[in-house]
């Protein structure tokens, strides 16, 4: 164990699309000065699925319990952890030798309790290099608005904080991440930006598994606006603003969420096989995402009954955060 770690670079390891090993590398090798400890929290029951991993990485802290999902795994991670800041990752980001100091150089020159890193892409199409491009277009976006942005690929923030606001309701899934980021911004947390400090992110290849993650938040979005505390509302969809005519006219629920199936297959196979230019395939890339979304929406709304309708809140139309997953 390391002794009086400043820094507990937390990773949950579901998910690592074949890069795990150079995650774990890189952020056991990192040059700094400060000492740091890295914990992996695992939905594994013990260590003995993990095989040779715990005698490869022996520095490494590894935390199980089972049943959780990921963002359920960052807070048993970060309860394990005894640094000072928590360094928020994801077991497919590969951080660069100098990712912690970089990062920990912005909080302590600029006296801010958090920051989150620069992130480039490892795209190994032209899925990939979508799903780059549209982070990079968000996220730019939440720092320029000066937002509070618990970007997973690489964040570092106070422990004390985090444990102040509970971490991540991890209840609500993707969406968790969202909520995290207004009560943060209601206890007027200031955040910075440590463009040196670098996380190669290992994008989606294949419109399958990028829509089911796009889909699940869509819904996680839709379950948070439904049984999440009434004050930490952030965004309402369109189509959550139509839920009691929807719920209440089920065929038209059901034609709503076959049609956009539709349009997601043609998006799909037209961004793959169809000769354009780079500019509409790049908006057809976006169009199939907001689909995704939609449709996790549209799903959510047909999980509900008519006396699950809320009358009495969310009847105004806020400006919908923008969406970095």
């Amino acid at each position: 164990m390391i002794a009086d770690p400043v820094i507990s670079v937390v990773i949950p390891l579901p998910d690592d699309r074949g890069h795990l090993l150079d995650c774990l590398t890189g952020f056991t090798q990192q040059e700094i000065d400060v000492p740091f400890e890295v914990i992996v929290a695992t939905a594994e029951e013990d260590s003995y699925s993990l095989g040779e991993l715990p005698h490869q990485f022996p520095t490494v802290r590894w935390v199980h319990q089972s049943g959780l999902n990921v963002n359920a795994l960052y807070n048993l991670a970060a309860s394990a952890a005894y640094g000072t800041y928590l360094y928020v990752t994801e077991s497919h980001c590969v951080p660069r030798r100098d990712c912690l100091r970089q990062i920990y150089e912005v909080v302590q020159r600029e006296n801010i309790p958090a920051a989150c890193s620069a992130s480039d892409g490892i795209n190994q199409n032209r899925i990939a290099e979508g799903e780059q491009r549209i982070f990079e277009e968000d996220f730019l976006s939440w720092i320029g608005d000066m937002k509070c942005k618990i970007a997973i690929r690489g964040t570092l923030i106070l422990r004390s904080i985090w444990n102040d606001i509970g971490g991540f309701q991890s209840e609500f899934g993707h969406f968790s991440e969202m909520m995290i980021g207004a009560k943060l911004e209601a206890m007027g947390i200031r955040f910075g930006y440590a463009e040196k400090s670098i996380v190669s992110h290992v994008n989606q290849v294949c419109f399958q598994e990028l829509g089911a993650e796009l889909i699940e938040y869509g819904a996680d979005e839709c379950r948070a606006n439904h049984l999440g505390p009434a004050d930490h509302q952030v965004a309402y969809s369109s189509e959550w603003l139509q839920r009691e005519s929807l719920i209440c006219d089920r065929s038209r629920l059901e034609r709503k969420r076959q049609r956009e199936v539709l349009r997601q297959r043609m998006r799909a196979w037209a961004f793959q096989w169809l000769p354009m230019s780079g500019k509409r395939r790049y908006q057809l890339f976006v169009q199939f995402w907001q689909g995704s979304i939609r449709l996790g929406r549209l799903r959510y709304l047909a999980s509900m009954k008519a006396e699950d309708i809320n009358y009495d809140q969310h009847t105004e139309k806020n400006e919908p955060l923008r969406r970095a997953a």
